[in-house]
């Protein structure tokens, strides 16, 4: 694989490799325009057996394993029970694109694991039509009683959703209201290429968007989406919740669908 790293990427990388979760949001959007341009020609075959493009899994991986946001100085249960998954030291630091792309390259592998034991939530980077939303928002008594276990009922979670939207930044909105709560042609890269939105995949990242899964990972909860679910609506982010979550997740969609 051709490394497309130069000498001062290269020591950029090890140096904020070192520092991945003390960096400011310069350095955060430094150190993702680095890996995604080592990887950029690093094509695992475990791509061919994912339904997310690899830009998006990319986007995954530098969220979860690379600024490993989710746990500062936790392993994940993969990492902890098996060494040569352990995320890499500070003297370990990858200097290099092949470097990186073994690291991918481990990442897919879990991705391919779990996806033979999860189903994809019908709300994604394609978003789905209104109509749709309100069908299932009014054929799903599971999901709405599981909301009541919460104490919460539609319109509660539908007014927490205007404000959250509302108090989005710009971008992330837009990523929020044509990306997940509407069906448009080109999905994610197709707002950000209508807005002009730079580091869509980032933002996406670190707004939720790019992890809407059956089973969301524990990393989930320190996204824009996940802490308001847990911090606001007080729905842990965990799979006995997952009814209560995929409820959530349709009315946000609708909200986000109604906003000009």
């Amino acid at each position: 694989m051709q490394d497309l790293l130069s000498k001062t990427e290269s020591t950029d990388l090890g140096d904020l490799w070192q520092r991945r979760q003390q960096l400011s949001p310069e350095e955060m959007g430094r150190m993702y325009a680095i890996v995604t341009r080592a990887l950029h020609p690093c094509a695992p075959s475990e791509l061919r057996s994912l339904d997310e493009s690899k830009q998006e899994l990319i986007a995954q991986f530098i969220y979860a394993k690379v600024l490993r946001l989710h746990a500062v100085g936790t392993p994940e249960p993969d990492d902890a029970e098996d060494p040569e998954r352990a995320p890499a030291t500070p003297s370990s630091a990858p200097s290099s694109a092949v470097a990186l792309c073994a690291y991918f390259k481990r990442y897919l592998i879990d991705c391919t694991r779990a996806s033979r034991l999860r189903r994809r939530v019908p709300i994604g980077e394609d978003g789905i039509g209104e109509a749709q939303l309100e069908a299932e928002l009014g054929a799903n008594d599971e999901e709405e009683n599981a909301l009541r276990d919460h104490g919460l009922n539609d319109d509660q979670v539908k007014a927490a959703a205007r404000c959250f939207i509302a108090a989005l930044p710009a971008p992330e909105r837009l990523l929020l209201c044509e990306g997940f709560g509407q069906e448009l042609a080109g999905g994610l890269s197709g707002v950000a290429s209508r807005h002009r939105i730079a580091s869509y995949h980032y933002r996406a990242g670190k707004l939720g968007l790019v992890h809407m899964r059956a089973a969301l990972p524990r990393d989930y909860g320190h996204t824009l989406m996940g802490s308001w679910i847990q911090k606001t609506l007080g729905i842990t982010i965990e799979r006995e919740n997952m009814s209560a979550i995929h409820r959530v997740f349709k009315i946000l969609a609708l909200e986000a669908s109604c906003v000009s």
